[in-house]
């Protein structure tokens, strides 16, 4: 057995039957060895537990461990986990079907594939998995503290605030989330993107109004 599958036995034993880790510790300087892995910083974030800004590409590799973790291993086995992967699964599913439809509307003129290509990573990385070994769990029981510590944040509004960050702050962030609710009421659980905007507009042209009056927004 490797030292690095070792290593894995050793922290999820000691995750999944010790007391709940400290949430709030930052993580600790990425290891040399998932550095060398892609999204090496955010799976060693995961399987530590450790705090650590996700930003919109690793979210999305999270989301395709979540898809892999929630379809195929079943896990995590308790309602409450379950239910945020699942919710994490599907607002991934939800932008990315977006972006799909965008491109037929452009002609076939691809996107840019960061976010597709982390999701299937997330999945890929999975794939290699056994869903009865300590790394699945390990993955799971990260995932949800993750979840359950940012379960009261906006993901459209972190996720906007990373994209525009040259341009707008999270005020006008949070304006844009509201300007978009009555559409789309789930928006805080769904993934920044462009295309709300215009589906929004495109649903209740008084959106733009809001958008342009209330949020000072006129780019998006």
């Amino acid at each position: 057995m490797s030292s690095y599958r070792i290593r894995w036995s050793i922290i999820a034993a000691a995750a999944l039957f010790s007391v709940a880790a400290d949430a709030q510790t930052p993580c600790a300087p990425t290891p040399e060895t998932y550095r060398n892995l892609d999204f090496g910083e955010a799976r060693f974030a995961v399987e530590e537990g450790c705090r650590h800004r996700f930003t919109q590409d690793e979210q999305f590799f999270l989301a395709g461990i979540a898809q892999r973790l929630r379809s195929t291993c079943k896990l995590p086995r308790d309602r409450e986990g379950r239910g945020l992967v699942e919710q994490l699964a599907k607002a991934a599913a939800l932008t990315l079907d977006l972006q799909k439809r965008q491109e037929r509307l452009d002609n076939g003129v691809p996107l840019p594939p960061g976010r597709a290509s982390a999701f299937a990573a997330g999945t890929s990385m999975m794939d290699d998995l056994s869903c009865n070994g300590p790394e699945a769990a390990l993955l799971a029981r990260g995932l949800v503290l993750y979840l359950k510590r940012t379960s009261g944040s906006s993901r459209f509004v972190a996720g906007c605030v990373e994209i525009y960050t040259q341009r707008y702050a999270e005020k006008e962030c949070r304006c844009m989330a509201d300007a978009v609710r009555p559409v789309f009421p789930d928006v805080d659980q769904r993934f920044f993107d462009r295309e709300l905007i215009k589906q929004s507009i495109h649903h209740s042209p008084r959106v733009a109004l809001t958008l342009m009056v209330s949020c000072g927004v006129q780019q998006y």
